[in-house]
């Protein structure tokens, strides 16, 4: 995992976790306004950039972890994250409530779903970076086919990640725990999902918590067209 930071670290802090194939560059648009008011750490993946491996969610949050320990920052403002980012950011959420005064889940896939499933993910998503890795295929077009409309922001990304990698992301994806939190703790929590996202069907595992439904989005829709808008709405 590398991070990158802005703004004063004197502020609260803010911390972004981007998508499947993505990196801390998917949070451009929004790093430098909210930098004005926060200390912003924005995480890339293991695994989404060269001579990494992605391991496990758990091995991310240790990552994370140890980040924070490492530079003293003792507590967030918020976590938020975007899809697989959003599984990680809520898992780092459950079990850090103390520190955290809010989180902001977008379109996570909070699936558990059986063995069978699974490998049929990893088999399609196998077979996308292949065709994408052979050359002869528009990286971007092939991905739209598996990411609901992801394929600009994962074209860069998504050639140099491993096989193993992808194993381990699969699992992080699709094997996902929900947790029955509190009712003071479940009130930080925010879910986000587009009406067009096909991960929105995970709700019914997320009777308890508040869900914003966001009209005419898919997956990451309402971030992707209004980054600004998005910030605005759910962290500042």
């Amino acid at each position: 995992m590398k991070f990158q930071t802005f703004g004063d670290k004197s502020n609260k802090a803010v911390l972004l976790i981007h998508t499947l194939f993505t990196s801390a560059d998917f949070f451009a648009p929004i790093t430098p306004l909210l930098a004005n008011d926060y200390y912003v750490i924005v995480p890339t993946l293991s695994g989404h950039y060269e001579n990494s491996t992605f391991i496990s969610t758990e091995d991310e949050i240790r990552q994370i972890k140890k980040f924070l320990s490492e530079n003293d920052v003792e507590s967030l403002y918020a976590v938020a994250g975007f899809s697989l980012g959003g599984n990680i950011a809520y898992e780092f959420f459950c079990n850090n409530t103390e520190m955290i005064e809010k989180a902001v889940i977008d379109s996570a896939p909070l699936f558990n779903f059986p063995k069978t499933i699974k490998n049929y993910y990893l088999k399609s998503y196998t077979k996308c970076l292949k065709r994408i890795k052979s050359g002869k295929y528009d990286a971007a077009k092939e991905l739209n086919k598996y990411f609901n409309g992801m394929g600009e922001y994962q074209s860069g990304i998504a050639p140099i990640v491993s096989q193993e990698s992808l194993n381990n992301l699969v699992v992080s994806c699709f094997n996902t725990k929900v947790y029955k939190l509190p009712q003071n703790e479940l009130k930080k929590v925010t879910f986000v999902y587009g009406n067009k996202d096909i991960a929105r069907i995970c709700n019914v595992r997320l009777k308890k918590y508040y869900i914003n439904k966001i009209k005419g989005y898919g997956h990451c829709g309402f971030y992707r067209k209004n980054p600004v808008e998005w910030t605005i709405r759910f962290i500042l």
